[in-house]
């Protein structure tokens, strides 16, 4: 028996359909690549591919009627998404590394659900890594707080 197609799913994988074709037809018009560099088109071009291509996948589940499977529930979703919205807020009040460790810490802590300590000491390890690549070997300016960090 064929389920009903839920008219927000429909609508929402036609959106995000028509924003990978919008972000496919912008990079067209941009340069792609030049020599061994990739120019300002590139990754938009990839990333309209992406979505688009992810957009299709779902607009294709819904019309053969592929049954879900039992997802995760909303709440890590929205708990996801409310620290990704704090770590990007956080960035210009309290920095680029504490911001990052903090939304670790609450993904593996809070999402995952792993024990505290283990937590804190890999959020701090892949913070400590993400600060030295970016801001000490390849001098990106970062956003960096009052610690300085």
């Amino acid at each position: 028996m064929r389920q009903r197609i839920a008219p927000g799913e429909l609508v929402l994988a036609l959106f995000f359909a028509l924003v990978g074709i919008l972000w496919i037809v912008a990079a067209a018009r941009m340069p792609l690549w030049q020599g061994f560099v990739p120019q300002s088109g590139f990754l938009p071009l990839w990333y309209g591919i992406t979505l688009a291509g992810l957009a299709a996948a779902i607009l294709a589940r819904l019309w053969l009627g592929k049954e879900q499977q039992p997802g995760q529930p909303v709440g890590k979703a929205l708990v996801l998404i409310a620290a990704i919205a704090a770590t990007v807020l956080g960035f210009d009040l309290i920095g680029y590394a504490p911001s990052i460790f903090l939304l670790l810490l609450v993904l593996f802590a809070a999402v995952e659900r792993l024990p505290l300590a283990r937590s804190a000491a890999v959020a701090a390890a892949v913070t400590a890594v993400l600060f030295l690549l970016f801001h000490t070997w390849l001098r990106v300016p970062l956003p960096l707080g009052p610690l300085g960090i």
